[in-house]
């Protein structure tokens, strides 16, 4: 049952982060709006990209922990 708690307090985080990383792209996104004009396109280009990695490296390890999550709630269940 420890495990399995631990798995739900690391998806709260992983939500968490995404939470984080969609709202630096709103910011960024915002800032362009209001300030365009001061940004170099490719560099502003090339940190979202960057963000988007990062999103797509904790969708997953999400994506791992939740299949892992699921496999022990089955094992608790079964035996």
């Amino acid at each position: 049952m420890d495990t399995y708690n631990l798995y739900i307090e690391q998806e709260d985080t992983f939500y968490q982060q995404l939470e984080t990383l969609e709202q630096c792209q709103v910011a960024v996104y915002d800032h362009i709006f209001r300030y365009g004009e001061r940004f170099n396109k490719a560099m502003v280009e090339e940190v979202l990209r960057s963000v988007h990695q990062l999103e797509v490296n904790v969708r997953l390890e999400l994506m791992q922990l939740r299949l892992d999550k699921a496999f022990l709630a089955y094992d608790m269940k079964h035996n």
